[in-house]
């Protein structure tokens, strides 16, 4: 029975933290066994907000190297770089004619990224899910793994793959989203917004920090009031959500989390959550130092040409789609 595809990439605009780990990476590693998988460093899509690119190359290789440690496998998944890939270019080109302006206008995620950076207002930023959409669609992908806020950007991509189909003729299936039942990582400082690397350092905890900087990070992570250790989202979210993060740390289930601990106030509490989520990175942290850069970057060689083959023919099936001429 041939492999579902699967495609999902990341930003190089930072250091990795603990939701991109559990909102991605965990379930990228879990999925690489029964599905043909696509990991691409979106070092393109960085662009629309990066303000300067003086340090793109080492965290390129930085977040590659943090899949590495986290369980990507080169041997079971084909991980890339967006930007050796011209084809992703040319298919954005085609794609970028079948939408309406006013469609990618709507989308909320356009409206948050403009929020979020308000001098990075590029065409750039309003392309995201057109470009997005190639991604996706190039290596005929029909799982992409993302979070439910991405859902905006999924959809997008069905509209183009129904949009093509009409014109052209049918050839692409529409992809739909994989979502994993992981719990939303947020802000340790602002319990109401996801977790960020573009936020402020003490409102992520990296992938790479040590046990004394998750120990302070955490024991000034913001807490609810009252001192009792109860799971309630709606009323005490910030509690909620580090409830959440020991039991994703730990592995045990919230139910157990609560009656270890509800007895204990919050300092007690941090403690214990601070040694969780620093046992998990150890060997995180571990592993990714027993990596050299010469050695990722031939991960990256190798999977990179594996991709552009792939990329190649497909883009070249939908010229032939649409009547381009070929001069070969």
């Amino acid at each position: 029975m041939k492999k579902e595809i699967v495609l999902s990439g990341m930003r190089p605009t930072g250091t990795l933290h603990l939701g991109n780990y559990f909102g991605a990476l965990k379930r990228w590693s879990e999925v690489q066994s029964d599905h043909d998988c696509y990991w691409m460093v979106a070092d393109l899509h960085s662009l629309t907000t990066l303000e300067s690119t003086a340090d793109i190359e080492k965290t390129t290789l930085e977040m590659t190297t943090l899949w590495l440690a986290a369980g990507l496998d080169p041997e079971r998944s084909t991980i890339f770089l967006q930007s050796a890939v011209p084809e992703h270019g040319e298919l954005n080109a085609i794609f970028a004619t079948l939408l309406p302006t006013s469609m990618l206008e709507l989308n909320p995620t356009y409206k948050e990224m403009t929020a979020e950076h308000p001098k990075s207002g590029s065409f750039g930023i309003l392309n995201y899910p057109v470009l997005q959409a190639a991604d996706i669609l190039l290596y005929k992908a029909s799982r992409v793994p993302v979070g439910r806020d991405q859902e905006p950007h999924i959809e997008i991509t069905r509209e183009i793959a129904r949009r093509f189909n009409n014109k052209f003729g049918e050839f692409f299936a529409e992809p739909h989203a994989l979502f994993s039942e992981t719990p939303k990582i947020y802000s340790l400082t602002e319990p109401e917004k996801k977790m960020s690397k573009s936020g402020r350092p003490d409102s992520y905890i990296g992938l790479l920090d040590d046990e004394k900087i998750v120990r302070e990070k955490i024991k000034g992570a913001i807490t609810d009031s009252g001192s009792e250790i109860v799971y309630d989202p709606e009323q005490k979210p910030a509690l909620a959500h580090l409830i959440d993060l020991l039991h994703l740390s730990s592995g045990k289930p919230i139910e157990n989390v609560v009656s270890e601990h509800g007895g204990a106030g919050y300092a007690s509490f941090k403690t214990a959550l601070a040694e969780s989520v620093s046992a998990m990175l150890i060997p995180i942290q571990e592993r990714f130092r027993s990596y050299k850069p010469a050695d990722v970057k031939n991960i990256l060689a190798d999977g990179t040409a594996k991709a552009r083959a792939v990329a190649q023919k497909n883009l070249g099936d939908i010229k032939e789609k649409i009547g381009l001429l070929n001069l070969k």
